[in-house]
């Protein structure tokens, strides 16, 4: 069965076609023969007639003879317009409408009631008038007598008294349809503000599910006659919504009005004039009376008065609109005018119109909408385009994210205006709209970020290629397998190891330094992590099995407190076994560490230790939130465009529509190994820079943006305590570092520090660790003090991070610049050689304090801004901290210089 066919809507009666009139109709007339006794009773009920009680008794014999009686339902088209006249219709009883066409759609002639005669004036008609210029349609169920044309005209010839009758109707007729032509232009002219396109032959665009409950809700009220209340924000298409259901009911042949309530002029004491909407005793007319029949929209209806509404919800149960008072006669008071006018009020806010029975639908914004964006745009663009009779136009992918990340504050009209524009902005020639074209399109998440991927377009190919970062795997194993087998090997003298070159010279300075620029980026290719992936590879293949989901709930209490543990231990054994001077224990703290990447790999899938544990990637993390670059998805499009998932839980290949697309786009992978969701990370912390997500998209919602420094530290950020004890470690790591001066300073210049004094070594050197802490959270205390509205220490902590940044990397400098550049003699001496003669790249000592000086200088310049960011209150209240601040770097310049 065809629903389309098969469908009857309530408001709308079968129509006939003009080749073929009214067979239904002439089918039930023509087997509708009355017998006598009928015959008897309709020449009774003629000579009661107000007209037909007029003529002789033998003429009502005939008349009554010549009657077919027929019933019909109420919506039942009886004649249209155009159609041949075919005979007389006598109304027994029921009520029959007789309308025209008009400008703004069919307009009510009259209403006829029992008793009355209809259809004879295209019936007495010559030539080509003698077809209907009206059309009938029953209005309730209905009894009616028809009066063939040919027993018509054979009565008018045999009885005059007939045609004197009709002549006299037809001339009040003519009286009463001029008076009715002259109502129509004023009504014509009254609507005519107020009238709205309806939108016939569009369809409600979008795939979410929103627009498939809008669809539903359209075709509902489409089929009934309720009113309807859309509560629906500024922007959201209420008219577009309104028009759908008008057109698309009975009454779509009818006018389609629009009233902006909150344009309403407003009285002397402050209430709206609501005339225009209600009419006015005296005789104006409003729209209601105006509309007659048909739609009306009533756009920000919540700002009429509570008399308003309720004067609407009585209009609703009754079908009578009461007018306004005419302050010119306050004594006489209107009565309620009946009407057919349908209802739609739509209001940002929820309308409440009491004991009324009323279809409600709620129309979200469209940043609610994010999945219907590329279709409303598509849609834009094709008409936009069309008007300017140009070849059509699409967005990029990049600019279709920007689309959808948007927040839209004027929901569907404002992407309406910023396409129009982008049209009209658009070079002649050109297919794609340029991206200076949406230079109103930007989130506020996005401000101050660059895209890498779509400002270098040759960057995305290299991150989704095959050797990104497996094929740096190679490499970097290539280099540790044998710097560290080098520290068991060979030579132990930091002048004589490639291990302690490449470890304290090259990649602790270079380690700190690249934070700064690509954050986390060391932990892809990380040798600690390549190992245990390898070796985890190995095992499944060798004995498959399910490896253990992540004990989420403890690491998120307690893995950054171990990890915190970790860190301290290394710190301790650095110090206390010098480290730095001891090729073998830097090579055994560099297998500890893969050790339990390995362990932990071995037993939980994915890589728990790298995200949760490792001492190292717990550093990573923290410095990582300074970084000029940020990996990102946006969260809409994840939200609207994506099912897999894949860049979190893994998929197969997915298939990419998108017309500028990659064929390496939307690559099967395992997922997330540290289970990040780029669109949920708050913060660089968790995000090890891998491109898995960039490669399992299909939809270029991940974006590499270059941003401001620390922009992770400035809006919104949440920190731990874990993380900010860490924070404080790496702090006093410095000042540990460099105890003899500091124990100078204190005058226990004797204290030996290493591991044959451990009673004494180990409560000096965690009593130097905890010398940040102490100092910081004296100072704001006092800040509190000052200030009460300071946010909590936990809080304010953070903006002494890159000052600890720096200050680790200003120790480490002076082995970059005097060591490192001896890394070729060094190997030499490595594997037996001299080394004499192998070219060296250093620089004095005096360039390395430089450089340590302008490192402290850059930290100290730098570190007030995220402190103002981060406490959001004034200068001088943030003063104890920017004291200490200079207070440490003096202490540095003289530890470090």
């Amino acid at each position: 069965m065809d629903c389309e066919t098969d469908f009857q809507d309530p408001f709308q009666p079968e129509l006939i076609s003009s080749d073929q009139p009214l067979p239904s109709l002439m089918g039930l007339i023509a087997g509708s023969a009355q017998s006598a006794e009928e015959i008897e009773n309709c020449q009774t009920w003629l000579s009661c007639h107000r007209l037909w009680g007029q003529l002789p008794a033998e003429v009502l014999a005939a008349i009554a003879q010549a009657l077919h009686p027929f019933r019909v339902e109420a919506q039942t088209l009886i004649y249209q317009a155009g159609h041949p006249a075919t005979g007389l219709y006598l109304l027994k009883w029921g009520a029959v409408e007789i309308d025209r066409s008009s400008a703004i759609g069919n307009a009510l002639i009259r209403q006829r009631s029992a008793g009355d005669l209809f259809g004879y004036v295209s019936l007495m008609a010559q030539g080509d008038r003698g077809q209907h210029q009206t059309q009938a349609i029953a209005l309730t169920a209905c009894e009616l007598w028809f009066l063939p044309q040919a027993q018509f005209c054979q009565l008018m010839q045999q009885y005059a008294e007939i045609e004197h009758l009709f002549n006299g109707l037809l001339a009040q007729d003519l009286n009463v349809f001029s008076a009715r032509i002259a109502q129509e232009q004023r009504r014509i002219q009254g609507l005519q503000t107020y009238l709205q396109a309806v939108p016939r032959g569009k369809v409600i665009l979008g795939t979410s599910k929103f627009s498939q409950k809008l669809r539903d809700f359209v075709d509902q009220a489409a089929a009934t006659a309720q009113p309807v209340i859309l509560q629906a924000p500024p922007g959201s298409g209420k008219t577009f919504l309104a028009g759908q259901i008008h057109g698309r009911s009975g009454l779509a042949e009818h006018p389609f009005v629009e009233l902006d309530c909150a344009q309403l002029p407003r009285l002397a004491d402050g209430r709206l004039n609501t005339d225009v909407l209600f009419g006015r005793g005296g005789g104006q007319p409003g729209l209601f009376e105006l509309l007659e029949r048909g739609t009306l929209l009533l756009d920000n209806a919540s700002v009429l008065s509570r008399e308003d509404q309720q004067r609407l919800g009585d209009y609703i149960k009754t079908g009578g609109i009461l007018p306004n008072i005419d302050p010119l006669e306050p004594d006489q008071r209107p009565q309620p005018a009946p009407s057919w006018v349908r209802l739609v009020l739509a209001s940002a806010d929820r309308m409440a119109l009491p004991e009324v029975d009323v279809l409600r639908f709620k129309v979200f914004n469209l940043p609610q909408r994010k999945a219907d964006i590329p279709d409303f745009a598509q849609s834009f663009l094709t008409r936009f385009c069309q008007d300017q009779n140009r070849p059509p136009l699409s967005l990029d992918q990049a600019d279709l994210r920007r689309m959808i990340s948007y927040d839209y504050p004027g929901n569907l009209s404002e992407l309406a205006e910023i396409l129009h524009r982008a049209v009209i902005m658009t070079p002649p020639g050109q297919t794609v709209i340029p991206e200076q074209a949406l230079w109103s399109v930007q989130s506020a998440k996005n401000a101050f970020r660059v895209d890498l991927l779509t400002q270098v377009p040759w960057l995305r190919q290299v991150l989704l290629s095959r050797w990104y970062p497996e094929g740096l795997w190679i490499v970097m194993m290539a280099l540790f397998v044998p710097v560290t087998l080098a520290g068991f090997l060979g030579p132990q003298t930091r002048d004589s190891s490639v291990t302690l070159n490449f470890f304290w010279a090259w990649w602790w300075p270079g380690y700190l330094f690249f934070f700064a620029f690509i954050g986390r980026l060391w932990c892809a290719v990380c040798p600690f992590m390549i190992t245990a992936e390898w070796l985890r590879r190995l095992s499944l293949r060798l004995f498959p099995r399910q490896q253990l989901p992540w004990p989420t709930r403890w690491l998120n209490r307690w893995g950054a407190w171990v990890l915190f543990g970790g860190f301290g231990v290394i710190y301790l054994w650095e110090k206390l076994w010098d480290l730095p001077h001891h090729a073998y224990l830097s090579a055994w703290l560099l297998l500890a560490i893969t050790a339990g990447a390995v362990i932990f790999s071995q037993i939980y899938e994915r890589r728990l230790w790298c995200r949760y544990l490792c001492p190292i990637g717990g550093m990573n993390g923290l410095f990582a939130k300074l970084a000029m670059v940020e990996l990102r998805s946006t969260q809409p499009v994840c939200g609207s465009q994506c099912s897999t998932f894949g860049c979190y839980r893994g998929s197969g290949a997915t298939p990419v529509t998108f017309a500028d697309a990659l064929p390496i786009e939307g690559q099967a992978t395992a997922g997330c190994p540290l289970y990040s969701h780029p669109a949920q990370l708050q913060d660089n912390r968790d995000c090890v820079l891998c491109m898995t997500c960039l490669k399992a998209c299909p939809h270029r919602s991940v974006q590499l943006n270059l941003r401001f420094p620390a922009s992770d530290l400035l809006d919104n950020h949440q920190g731990s305590g874990a993380e900010a004890a860490l924070l404080l470690l790496l702090l006093g790591g410095v000042l540990m570092h460099h105890s003899q001066q500091v124990l100078g300073w204190l005058g226990f210049s004797g204290v030996a520090m290493d591991a044959g004094h451990l009673g004494i070594s180990t409560p000096i050197a965690l009593a130097l660790l905890s010398i940040p802490a102490v100092l910081t959270y004296g100072t704001h205390a006092i800040a509190r003090r000052l200030d009460p509205a300071q946010p909590a220490y936990l809080t304010v902590i953070y903006a002494y991070l890159p000052f600890t940044l720096a200050a680790n990397l200003a120790h480490y400098i002076p082995a970059a610049m005097t060591e490192a550049g001896q890394i070729l003699p060094v190997l030499a001496r490595t594997l037996g050689y001299s080394g004499a003669g192998l070219p060296t790249l250093t620089w004095s000592a005096d360039v390395a304090q430089f450089l340590q000086g302008v490192t402290l200088l850059s930290a100290l310049a730098f570190s007030p801004y995220p402190l103002l960011r981060i406490t959001q209150r004034p200068l001088l209240s943030n003063l104890p901290h920017l004291v200490l601040m200079v207070g440490l770097a003096g202490c540095f310049f003289q530890l470090l210089l």
